[in-house]
């Protein structure tokens, strides 16, 4: 091989380069070696990245030169090097390194950064070009991967693309910040193109390397897509997402390999031996072996166990008010956690006629729409993919709900939501559960203030601009609707009601969605915890936020109980805040990657609470999921049950909880869904139902759904 330098112009050039290089790391060592940053190997990083400067300098103006003889291998060789960086490029932005993996996990991400290489191989022919192309795609998915686990707590998943507008139009709430991640990923990126611009495309000749050149890439695509994606060979080997934590399997055995594992999962899998048929006797069968009738109105009491429960039959109908508060959650619950003064002094006050106990959710740090799906249905996501969204991906047609049992009620049905109507595709959604109206903000702010602020994400603006053109309205605590303002419009709703109809109103909150890392002039912090060994601001900007909604909630309902009409109120958090990952590790006493099953199931624990304006039965459940909520409020207003919300009466009996973690029997033993229980039929004939109810439409049971037939 030979060495030449290039000229003149092209040195001064990479001296620049150089030096800025220098320079910008240099003005961000603290990102490196900031002791509170704890970064492992932090000085060996900062230095590696300073000498990239003088390596990048030299990469421009080095030009090697092969003999014509070696010059295909030479060029193949750096071609099959070429993954190698680009996995360290991709981990770079994951905070890993490739060296931090076994040999058998480094060579699983080597085969599937491979398989990528050789498709646009296969396409183009020209291994510069590949090069180009798969590392600028791979750079744009790290960056995705890297903010979305930042503003959310959980990486990138496959169908996190069917969602990515609705993710944007959250994202401004966040702050943007440079990390060390992002610099060595960046410069990464830059080394690898210089070293890619040394490959020089290579020709076969001869009619036999032209055939190999395209069988051979095409072979071990197919070899390694249908070990992949048609067997379990993979997962035998312990290479399957970490449904449990995506964050941990991201880590552990590479990002963008655990993406690609995700893909597998995407398409909803029917049960084996699924017969619609079947459908009814499974919830007769459950309901008779929890000794209910199936074909009378009893059904067994979530409160008592008992199988008394009976619609009454006076014609009572209560007016039903169910919320989800965003990001709502009692994190007092997980751990030891001292604060200058209880953040939710009403809600934990509340005893008379009062439900109330801690839900488990779907979700963790994001996902709402699965949240309040799982509520308003009954279906658990727990058997369809990791990650994905069910508004998005799943409800193409109408869906039984309890919107739809108490709209055969007679009831009216409306949802509200004080943010972007489309968010998680909600206006073509809330159609098909049945609900009759849905009111966002475009509702009741003009569109061309909403218009500028998106323009601007200028919070002072925004807030000036409702002042001036809504004076006697004081909407928004940070850059939301607050509690209090939604509660408000909720109580107006009431007094607008359609009177001869009973009410039914479901409002999802806006004021504690996340973003806690600002502060602003219209939010003034309270509460601070006070026996943690550092100060976590996220936390403590968050717990105040939790205060401001428990004294939002005390002002609903102090207005409600002075209504003469009976109404029941549901209100309940729809996942826990991404906030700081230390603050959790603190709480628990245990890094997130060490947590047990029962500390990772109070990782999706919420509080709720049925409240009403007249006597209803009180009661303290520590252990119910969202799936059983709705049925709980209809057994709470003594409305008539579904055969569907039976059978969910009777398997909460045996299975309280049932979640994306796993699920938790009657004698509070934990289980993954990754291993066998004795209860493996009643989880799987649960599976045939909400398939039956969400995927298979043609062939639903309806009933086993609804209250009337023909819906």
């Amino acid at each position: 091989m030979h060495i030449s330098f290039a000229g003149k112009k092209v040195r001064l050039l990479a001296l620049a380069v150089c030096i800025f290089m220098i320079i910008f790391v240099s003005a961000n060592w603290k990102l490196y070696l900031d002791p509170d940053l704890n970064l492992q190997g932090g000085t060996l990083l900062f230095v590696l990245s300073l000498l990239a400067g003088p390596t990048a300098g030299f990469l421009i103006i080095f030009k090697p030169s092969v003999d014509q003889k070696y010059q295909a291998f030479a060029n193949t060789a750096l071609f099959f090097i070429m993954p190698i960086l680009t996995i360290q490029m991709v981990e770079a932005f994951n905070e890993n390194f490739i060296w931090w993996f076994s040999v058998p996990t480094f060579l699983a991400n080597y085969m599937i950064y491979l398989v990528f290489y050789l498709v646009f191989y296969l396409i183009t022919g020209r291994y510069h070009m590949v090069g180009l192309i798969v590392n600028i795609s791979l750079y744009v998915w790290s960056l995705l991967n890297y903010f979305i686990e930042l503003f959310r707590g959980s990486p990138f998943v496959p169908l996190d693309i069917l969602t990515f507008k609705t993710g944007l139009t959250v994202s401004d709430g966040y702050t943007y910040e440079l990390s060390w991640q992002l610099i060595c990923g960046s410069i990464m990126f830059f080394l690898i193109y210089l070293v890619n611009k040394k490959s020089v495309n290579i020709k076969p000749k001869k009619l036999k390397f032209k055939l190999l050149a395209k069988l051979a890439p095409a072979a071990y695509i197919a070899v390694v897509a249908i070990s992949l994606f048609f067997t379990d060979h993979a997962a035998n080997l312990g290479y399957k997402p970490d449904f449990w934590d995506q964050a941990r399997g991201y880590h552990r055995t590479g990002s963008f390999f655990n993406f690609c594992l995700n893909t597998k999962y995407l398409i909803v899998r029917k049960p084996s031996d699924y017969a619609p048929d079947n459908v009814s006797t499974y919830v007769a069968d459950t309901l008779k072996d929890s000794g209910v009738d199936p074909d009378s109105d009893t059904s067994t009491n979530l409160l008592t166990g008992q199988n008394d429960y009976t619609p009454s039959t006076d014609g009572t109908m209560p007016n039903i008010i169910c919320i989800m508060n965003e990001s709502l959650s009692d994190l007092g619950a997980l751990g030891n956690l001292e604060t200058n003064e209880d953040y939710m002094p009403f809600i934990h006050s509340l005893t008379e006629n009062t439900i109330k106990g801690y839900l488990s959710m779907p979700v963790f740090g994001a996902g709402t729409s699965n949240s309040e799906f799982e509520f308003l249905s009954g279906d658990s996501i727990s058997f369809l993919p990791t990650g994905c969204n069910v508004y998005q991906s799943y409800v193409k047609d109408s869906i039984p709900s309890l919107v739809s049992t108490l709209g055969s009620l007679g009831y009216s049905k409306t949802a509200f939501h004080p943010y972007y109507g489309d968010g998680w595709n909600r206006r073509n959604v809330y159609p098909l559960l049945g609900f009759d109206n849905y009111i966002s903000i475009e509702d009741f702010v003009d569109q061309d203030i909403l218009d500028t602020y998106k323009q601007n994400n200028d919070v002072t603006q925004y807030e000036t601009l409702l002042k001036e053109r809504y004076p006697d309205r004081d909407m928004l605590l940070r850059r939301f609707v607050s509690d209090s303002y939604d509660y408000s419009m909720v109580e107006n709703m009431f007094e607008n009601r359609d009177t001869s109809k009973p009410f039914f109103l479901f409002n999802v909150t806006m004021q504690n969605h996340g973003g806690y890392a600002m502060s602003y002039t219209n939010f003034a912090q309270e509460i601070y915890v006070t026996n943690m060994s550092t100060v976590y601001p996220k936390a403590n900007r968050y717990l105040s936020l939790v205060k401001r909604s428990d004294d939002a909630f005390r002002e609903l309902t102090e207005y409600f109980s002075q209504v003469t009409e009976p109404t029941i109120i549901c209100m309940f958090g729809d996942h826990l805040p991404s906030i700081e990952d230390e603050f959790y590790e603190e709480l628990f006493g245990t890094s997130l990657d060490n947590l047990t099953t029962e500390q990772q199931q109070l990782r999706y624990m919420t509080p709720f609470v049925i409240w009403a304006n007249y006597d209803i039965p009180e009661a303290t459940l520590d252990q119910i999921s969202a799936n059983y909520l709705s049925t709980l409020v209809l057994q709470t207003a003594k409305l008539p049950l579904t055969q569907y919300n039976k059978y969910l009466a009777s398997l909460y009996q045996k299975l309280p909880i049932i979640n994306t973690v796993g699920y938790v029997d009657s004698d509070n033993n934990y289980y993954t869904h990754s291993e066998s229980s004795k209860y493996d039929d009643l989880l799987y004939q649960y599976h045939c139902l909400v398939y039956n109810s969400l995927i298979d439409r043609n062939n639903r049971d309806s009933s086993v759904f609804f209250l009337n037939q023909n819906q």
